[in-house]
């Protein structure tokens, strides 16, 4: 009977000690204040080092290190940028918009190129990237921005091309090689740079023209498929049958060689295959393709 009333002696005292510090029962007996700097200096501090570098992109760590960041710091942009990342990468267009989007609206100029960059290339949604990059390019007038290494004008010229619209894609894609040109050198100009204008031309049906961009492009880059692919293509519309067999020759030489225009996590536009260059050389030599059936 003692015992049993020391022992609730002992629960009356602790329970008084934890009312007295809080006026209730909490987990928490200490709990640190942050002014507004240090709350901000922490979210740096968290973004840049103190933990993410620690963790693959996308790994639960680093996300919830970021999310701590952002708890401190929910204007921080660069942190809805990482959020994202992980569902661009694995196609989860919605959940990456969202994130995507947060970043803009923190930072527009810094993330908005990038954005547009991202929807290009991984979503294909050409009207928004355009609508996007005209904005972004706003930021800066008279000045060609190159978010992710990659002009806005080439960009443009791009999605105008995928839409079929075809003089905007010119005109976009023409003033990005030549400022080029005049900014860089024509021998580092890459061959997609010269591929995407021959293409619009080609598409345009201006055979002659798609000719004289792509040989200027495989004169700087000569090991590239996509490049001898499209000037067989464009040497067969003029009926130059010789100059299209030995251009798809080189073509088929380079794609079973490294010399191919590829991208990381998604296809390139107007990527070339074998089975491309297959179609291609059975309708030069009048062959009908063989019916597979799955």
């Amino acid at each position: 009977m003692k015992l049993s009333k020391y022992y609730l002696s002992i629960f009356v005292c602790f329970t008084l000690m934890i009312t007295s510090c809080g006026g209730k029962s909490k987990s928490i007996l200490y709990k640190k204040e942050y002014t507004q700097e240090e709350k901000l200096a922490l979210a740096e501090s968290l973004s840049n080092g103190a933990g993410t570098d620690l963790y693959y992109q996308g790994a639960v760590g680093e996300r919830m290190i970021i999310w701590e960041a952002l708890k401190h710091n929910p204007e921080g942009a660069w942190g809805w940028r990482e959020i994202g990342v992980p569902y661009l990468k694995r196609g989860f267009a919605h959940e990456a918009s969202k994130y995507y989007s947060k970043a803009v609206e923190y930072d527009a100029e810094e993330w908005l190129g990038y954005k547009a960059y991202c929807w290009l290339y991984f979503y294909r949604d050409y009207e928004r990237v355009i609508n996007e990059l005209d904005r972004y390019d706003a930021f800066t007038p008279n000045f060609v921005d190159y978010p992710q290494a990659t002009s806005v004008d080439f960009m443009r010229g791009v999605a105008y091309l995928r839409l079929g619209k075809l003089e905007e894609a010119i005109g976009y894609l023409h003033k990005h090689l030549i400022d080029e040109k005049e900014n860089t050198g024509a021998e580092y100009i890459e061959p997609k740079d010269y591929l995407m204008l021959g293409v619009a031309w080609y598409e345009k049906g201006d055979y002659v023209k798609a000719l004289e961009v792509i040989d200027e492009g495989i004169l700087h880059n000569d090991s590239t498929a996509d490049l001898y692919f499209y000037r067989a293509l464009a040497s067969a519309k003029l009926s130059d049958v010789v100059a299209a067999n030995t251009f798809l020759d080189q073509a088929e030489y380079y794609i079973n060689n490294g010399g191919k225009n590829i991208r990381p996590y998604i296809e390139e536009f107007y990527a070339v295959y074998q089975q491309d260059v297959d179609q291609l050389r059975n309708e030069l030599t009048g062959v009908k393709p063989v019916v597979e059936f799955f």
